[in-house]
């Protein structure tokens, strides 16, 4: 009798789920992120926004709610407009022009993955940095956040809605050195046309109404909102203290305009994305 051996077949490994898929990225993201020299520039610029108010006068505007604590306070909403805006659109430009995307694209990794990966990064930085932010305020003024829900909320879209507007500006640089170029353009006008530097009062009204729409604008009210208690969110001359449901019933508007916004540029990097710096 003879025996007959049966071809071997390949036996491929399980399929990993997106959700794993997004989180071993995402570890793999941490660990680049804190060898990656630029990646701490912007955690140092993030921090150095809270610094510059500590040396300004304090002038009342709400109560005993000074202007710097304010502008402290509004610093909450632009951590993840920094690090989202800069840490993406440079990396992942370098990792195109390296091939890297494109042989993690023929190892089976989704752009959804990806992209899960480095908003998850950039989401729990902010959210790390927002503590040092809220320590440093405490030593300045001893004030701590009349609702941290809204803050935690605050910082989190607005470091989604950054990191989608990050992956934006990827498509239009060539190399990470002009991705850091390209990046700044947005990250300073949100900076600056968003209430974050320069006070929004100092606009003329009808350009005001205008920045409002901003996804910095809405950021900024939501952390000064959920830190002071105030409804800021008609202008710091009407605000006034309110309750749980008061507070939360006007936050309404600027949260679902950071949804729509991080809606629109998850839409645009989703469709500009480039796996190869020889796509069209």
């Amino acid at each position: 009798m003879t025996l007959t051996a049966e071809p071997a077949t390949a036996v491929r490994p399980p399929a990993m789920s997106p959700v794993r898929q997004t989180l071993r990225l995402a570890r793999t993201e941490f660990t680049l992120f804190v060898r990656y020299k630029t990646a701490w520039m912007f955690l140092g610029l993030a921090v150095f926004m809270f610094l510059v108010p500590m040396n300004l006068p304090d002038d009342p505007v709400m109560g005993d709610i000074g202007s710097a604590d304010l502008a402290m306070i509004a610093a909450m909403g632009s951590i993840g407009l920094i690090i989202g805006i800069g840490h993406p659109s440079n990396v992942f430009t370098a990792r195109r022009e390296s091939l890297v995307l494109k042989q993690l694209r023929v190892n089976g990794v989704t752009q959804g993955a990806l992209f899960g990966a480095v908003v998850l990064l950039v989401v729990l930085m902010s959210l790390a940095i927002a503590v040092l932010g809220a320590a440093l305020i405490y030593a300045n003024s001893g004030s701590l956040p009349q609702d941290p829900v809204m803050l935690v909320l605050a910082i989190t879209l607005s470091a989604v809605s950054m990191s989608f507007l990050g992956l934006c500006v990827t498509p239009l640089a060539r190399t990470a050195e002009s991705a850091q170029m390209a990046s700044m353009v947005p990250m300073m006008f949100l900076l600056f046309a968003g209430g974050n530097i320069l006070p929004t009062s100092m606009f003329p009204d009808p350009l005001v109404e205008v920045l409002g729409f901003l996804p910095s604008t809405a950021a900024g009210q939501l952390a000064q909102a959920s830190y002071t208690g105030y409804d800021v969110f008609s202008g710091y001359a009407s605000a006034a203290p309110a309750g749980f449901g008061e507070l939360w019933a006007a936050a309404v508007p600027a949260v679902g305009l950071l949804l729509l916004w991080t809606l629109l540029f998850a839409v645009l990097a989703f469709r500009t994305f480039r796996w190869d710096p020889r796509q069209a």
